[in-house]
């Protein structure tokens, strides 16, 4: 009977010692909806696409939406909420651990997107304006699943841009600009080759004079000698102003990036 309550004390230590080494390390979903705004399929649909998207650029892209962010956080500010999160649920990808993470709070309708690691580097200060300017209008109308699924489609985009070696930024968007130099150039072109042909059409019969008497009357002026000074010449300066801002991403000495609202 003793051996039998020795080996039953046994068990129950080891039990008791399993349940903070569990706990010690907890874990997200990608998608964690504590605020109840999706349905299961909605969910579904939305964890598979952001483990998808995580999983193909080494990036983990986050939701996660609260009733008040204040009951689970004692900080200020939505922003400095999201980083603590962020570090007690040991959420990113690899040991940088590279994320984005986009937090919603119901209560006073706050949201921040909050990057760390590779996130500072694909989504810039521009990028986080663009990104968030996809899913506002939807969170608006109260249209939770299509904000988040165009938040996902928009981290994509950038997330490939990135790993192609051109984040979203200012002046960036490679295609859109060298589509629109291109057709700038040739519009440019072909009204400048109008305008000429409309101007060179009436003049074919006239041809410029090599010497300046060739334009005076005959008879009317008499020169009696012929010589030409160089007196001055006109310089025109035209100041070309530079940007204040050259774009990039502001980090934070917690080595966090972020952009909050309210929505």
């Amino acid at each position: 009977m003793k051996k039998i309550l020795s080996i039953f004390a046994v068990v129950i230590l080891l039990a008791v010692l399993c349940v903070p080494a569990l706990a010690a390390e907890p874990q997200l979903d990608y998608i964690t909806d504590a605020a109840g705004i999706l349905t299961d399929t909605q969910w579904s649909s939305l964890e598979d696409a952001a483990q998808r998207i995580s999983t193909q650029y080494k990036c983990d892209v986050y939701v996660i939406t609260l009733d008040d962010y204040t009951n689970y956080s004692e900080k200020s500010s939505i922003y400095e909420a999201a980083k603590e999160i962020y570090r007690e649920y040991d959420l990113g990808y690899g040991t940088d651990k590279s994320g984005v993470l986009l937090l919603l709070s119901m209560a006073e309708r706050d949201y921040t997107l909050n990057a760390y690691g590779y996130g500072n580097t694909a989504f810039t200060d521009y990028g986080k304006d663009r990104l968030s300017e996809t899913f506002l209008d939807n969170f608006g109308d109260d249209d939770w699943f299509g904000g988040f699924e165009d938040y996902l489609s928009k981290s994509e985009s950038m997330l490939k841009s990135a790993r192609a070696g051109t984040p979203l930024d200012k002046g960036s968007s490679p295609i859109i600009s060298l589509v629109g130099l291109l057709i700038s150039v040739a519009l440019g072109c072909a009204l400048a080759f109008v305008a000429c042909a409309f101007l060179e059409a009436p003049m074919k019969s006239v041809f410029a004079k090599a010497e300046a008497n060739s334009y005076i009357r005959s008879g009317s002026v008499d020169f009696t000698a012929r010589e030409d000074h160089f007196t001055h010449i006109t310089e025109s300066r035209v100041k070309i102003e530079k940007s204040s801002s050259s774009g990039g991403t502001t980090i934070d000495s917690d080595g966090f990036s972020g952009k909050s609202g309210k929505f």
